[in-house]
């Protein structure tokens, strides 16, 4: 079962990262991980500060690590004790350079929406969970408590068996119930998804087709789950042609307020899920996400 040993938690002061580092406590506190809470300084501020304050570099460091350390002892999350690093460059650089260092094996980051859209996460987020070499969670600044309806996205590959083993460690945790969903591209969909102008196709022929999807579906997981069977687990296959608005749709519908995915498909998928629907889900999930990052040899393969 996928546990985490030391976390890195992204500090920028808001709300969100304020909320971020409630969630980051309690399952740190769970895992028995450890943590260190980053907060980065752009460049051109600490030259700034320097300069109007007259002082150097050493001391604006030291000005904002007291900053951090007394926003992380403000956050009502516990007394667990938090490691605190100031860094000086571009944000997603230093995260990633940091989770390095630390040997961390999760990131931690708030994420928050504009008015224009308030699902989308930030550019540094995205890159963050792009880039790095670590998982990654990012925490919607409205996720209260702890988390209570999974879904997690099955395409069969090796790293959508370690997203389901996340999603079922974190809903043990959390006492959470958990959606397994698989989203099955047939020519009926298809042709739903294209106003009906693709060749007509038996019905018959898609309702094998989804039976044998949902057995598969139902075979890849129970071994997953016979390791939590306290957990409420529940095998989803939906029929669409657009597996990135499948699975929003059913994490809305669901309501749903955390959704873990691998980053990484599999043989002839594996550029459009990496491309667009993994990085969209991420992008514009109503809540939060969980993104797994696949082994470094399966990476490279």
């Amino acid at each position: 079962m996928k546990t985490y040993s030391h976390i890195v938690i992204a500090i920028d002061f808001t709300p969100s990262c304020r909320n971020a580092l409630r969630h980051a406590i309690r399952l740190a506190s769970q895992w028995g991980a450890s943590i260190t809470a980053v907060h980065v300084m752009d460049e051109f501020l600490v030259h700034e500060l320097k300069r109007a304050l007259s002082v150097d570099q050493a001391t604006v460091r030291q000005e904002w690590l007291t900053r951090l350390t007394q926003f992380v002892e403000s956050t009502d999350a516990g007394s667990m004790h938090v490691k605190m690093e100031v860094r000086i460059g571009s944000a997603h650089t230093e995260l990633l350079e940091a989770c390095l260092v630390t040997g961390a094996d999760l990131l931690i980051m708030g994420a928050r929406g504009s008015r224009e859209e308030p699902n989308r996460v930030g550019a540094i987020a995205a890159k963050c969970v792009r880039k790095s070499p670590t998982d990654v969670l990012l925490v919607r600044e409205d996720a209260q408590g702890s988390f209570k309806h999974l879904v997690t996205c099955v395409d069969f590959s090796d790293n959508s068996k370690r997203a389901v083993q996340v999603a079922l460690n974190i809903a043990q945790l959390e006492k959470a119930s958990v959606d397994c969903i698989h989203v099955y591209q047939s020519a009926v969909a298809m042709s739903m998804d294209y106003g009906g102008f693709a060749a007509s196709m038996p019905i018959s022929a898609d309702a094998h087709a989804l039976e044998s999807w949902e057995s598969d579906l139902a075979h890849f997981v129970a071994p997953l789950q016979s390791e939590t069977p306290e957990v409420s687990v529940k095998t989803t296959v939906i029929e669409r042609l657009n597996i990135r608005e499948a699975v929003l749709d059913h994490v809305t519908e669901s309501h749903a307020d955390l959704v873990v995915l691998g980053t990484r498909g599999k043989n002839g998928l594996r550029e459009l899920l990496m491309g667009t629907t993994a990085e969209r889900i991420v992008a514009y999930a109503p809540c939060s996400v969980f993104a797994i990052k696949p082994d470094a040899a399966a990476a490279d393969s």
